[in-house]
């Protein structure tokens, strides 16, 4: 998942979320939930809009949350590749661009392609595959959401 909606650093140096931003993560969260969707924990970045959004989808979804490394924009995609495959667990990671989609790039397709563009408050579900490979599940955008 993409963070929610940040203002701007001009505006506010740690880029809280906006409160369209918390409102987009409250949708995605009540649509998660609604699908029952189940992880086991919600782990963000160290960014302050990432931390805020994991926050409000781990409260609706009654999961632990927890700050990881190797979330941040421009992070190397193929360290969490590697981490994902080997997790038995399911997890929700909350994150940035260009980092996300270029994980989701690597994770469907083998290459650091931006392969799909997240907007804020955005989500996908990948499932990997007996054979280690993984598909795409669905996409949602909090602005289709109601």
């Amino acid at each position: 998942m993409r963070h929610g909606e940040a203002k701007k650093k001009e505006e506010d140096p740690e880029r809280h979320l906006t409160e369209k931003g918390a409102e987009e993560a409250r949708k995605i969260a009540g649509f998660l939930s609604e699908i029952g969707v189940r992880v086991e924990e919600v782990l963000h970045s160290g960014k302050t809009r990432a931390k805020e959004t994991a926050e409000i989808i781990a409260s609706e979804l009654g999961v632990r949350v927890r700050e990881v490394g190797g979330l941040d924009p421009l992070a190397d995609p193929s360290k969490w590749a590697e981490r994902l495959k080997g997790m038995k667990e399911d997890v929700m990671l909350v994150g940035h661009l260009p980092h996300l989609s270029r994980l989701a790039g690597l994770l469907l397709t083998g290459g650091q392609l931006e392969f799909v563009k997240l907007s804020s408050g955005g989500a996908l579900c990948l499932e990997k595959e007996e054979e280690g490979g993984w598909s795409l599940i669905w996409l949602v955008s909090p602005g289709i959401l109601r």
